[in-house]
Formats: C-alpha cells, structure tokens, sequence
C-alpha cells in the first residue's frame, strides 16, 4: 500500500514493463496499491492502467 499516489503510479508502470503484464492503480480508502489485470475486480476504483504494449 502506498500513500502517494506518484509512488503508486511509478511503481505500477516499472512493474508492468517487468512482468510485460497491464497493472492498475486503485485506491483503497485514503492509500492506493497496485494490481495486475488478472485480479482487477468491479467492486475497486481503478486510477491508473498502465499497459507495456501501448
């Protein structure tokens, strides 16, 4: 979890040029995490999507 969202949003894209998988920031209350695609669910609120293949 993270509480800057700058944070969040650099990590999400290093890790999406990694893995070569799409990520997403969502947020949690006041914080946010990062997240691949896969467990994207409807019920979080998605911030940031970052795809490597863009």
């Amino acid at each position: 979890m993270f509480n800057d969202i700058w944070i969040a949003r650099k990590n999400a894209m290093s890790l999406a040029k990694t893995l070569m998988v799409a990520t997403m920031v969502i947020a949690i209350g006041t914080q946010y995490a990062v997240i691949t695609a896969e467990d994207h669910d409807s019920s979080v609120v998605v911030v940031n999507e970052y795809d490597p293949y863009a």
